[in-house]
């Protein structure tokens, strides 16, 4: 059962929320526009704890794909909370404690829990009908902060399933960058809002996979959101990354439910903050298209363009080979691997917050140290050669 949190660590909580001030997100001046209400988000993972303070609410009937036939997803027995804390980032409300508890960017958004793990790893035909059972039920945005090395044909069905239902796919790019490796799937399916991570500073968090298909960097490191007990974590990964970029597009589609899918997406990467070293299509590949910036992608005026995916182009932004920076800042204003490769990862890197009334310090999970070094913490302690985000 959810225990009671002190008003001290709430607030606390609430201040170390870093992604959403004023020199980030701006999330005060987003929710003048909108919560993302009317818009449910699926969240692809280890189920979802739907009695939290913070989600009480927020989070409808699911499913599982592990086995029972009556899990519905509003549960979370992981090791680590990665699906609860993936929803607080989206659709936190902040009611715990007189409402000074934990808030996510989009607090008015739903919740679909879809559980495929609760451990470590996932079986890509779990992930794919997970993702083909969230297409089915309407979900306008699937959150996948799952990954794997290889490209398996079963996901790649399901993602270009979930495509053609009009949903806003994100998925995170894998932990392991500091070793080299790419951007994981289902991030790298063509059509998948591939998401990497930035810092406090806005600076490119190393540890983040990247490559090609990157299209947009949002917060990962230092990031607070809600467990499986009624209090918090302290997490970094590109799994929480992902979940910022969720949120945004269920903004989007909630101010503009009008826009298609593909136009969502164009929104989001035609407003990103432009960063890094860009190739004649205004692409990078530690940032892709930007950072998030979803108060620009809400006060966007330009024509919805194409209702098509332009993720499923060579050339998302359609710039020909003279593109210049400055042309772009005028127009945009501002596995885990155990003996089998077909394993799917959990992306994230988690450190635990402390147990209420003692917010002064911080209690690293077991094997964080060395997922500071290496990565994604189980992918580091599991994956020899690979690493995921």
């Amino acid at each position: 059962m959810p225990q009671d949190v002190s008003a001290a660590h709430a607030a606390v909580i609430r201040q170390a929320e870093w992604p959403l001030d004023k020199r980030h997100l701006n999330a005060d001046a987003i929710w003048h526009i909108t919560e993302g209400r009317g818009v449910t988000v699926a969240v692809i993972d280890s189920g979802v704890q739907a009695d939290h303070p913070d989600l009480a609410g927020q989070v409808v009937p699911g499913a599982g794909f592990l086995g029972d036939s009556h899990d519905r997803g509003q549960a979370d027995v992981s090791g680590d909370s990665h699906g609860t804390a993936i929803a607080g980032i989206i659709a936190g409300t902040g009611a715990a404690n007189g409402g000074s508890g934990m808030i996510g960017l989009a607090p008015k958004a739903r919740i679909l829990p879809v559980r495929v793990t609760v451990h470590a790893t996932v079986e890509p035909t779990a992930l794919a009908q997970g993702i083909t059972y969230a297409a089915d039920h309407h979900a306008q945005v699937i959150n996948v902060s799952l990954g794997m090395p290889t490209p398996d044909p079963v996901l790649r069905r399901a993602i270009d399933y979930a495509i053609g239902k009009d949903a806003v796919i994100v998925a995170s790019a894998g932990n392991n960058g500091r070793n080299g490796d790419p951007t994981l799937y289902p991030a790298a399916f063509p059509g998948v809002v591939d998401v990497t991570g930035i810092n406090p500073a806005g600076r490119f968090w190393p540890v983040s996979e990247s490559g090609p298909r990157t299209t947009l960097a949002a917060p990962a490191t230092g990031i607070y959101s809600t467990n499986n007990r009624g209090q918090y974590v302290d997490a970094e990964g590109t799994s929480y990354a992902a979940a910022y970029v969720s949120a945004a597009a269920a903004l989007v589609r909630s101010a503009a439910p009008h826009l298609t899918a593909g136009q969502t997406i164009r929104r989001l990467i035609t407003t990103a903050d432009p960063h890094g070293h860009r190739d004649d299509n205004g692409h990078d590949d530690q940032y892709g298209y930007g950072t998030l910036n979803a108060l620009a992608a809400l006060h966007s005026t330009a024509p919805p363009g194409s209702t098509a995916n332009p993720l499923l182009s060579a050339n998302p932004l359609g710039f020909h080979s003279s593109w210049h920076p400055a042309i772009f800042l005028a127009v945009t204003g501002g596995v885990l691997v155990a003996g089998a490769a077909a394993a799917v990862r959990l992306l994230r890197r988690r450190r635990t917050a402390p147990r209420i009334g003692n917010a002064s310090t911080r209690t690293a999970s077991k094997g964080d140290a060395r997922a500071k070094r290496q990565g994604s913490k189980s992918q580091a302690r599991k994956r020899p050669a690979k690493q995921k985000g």
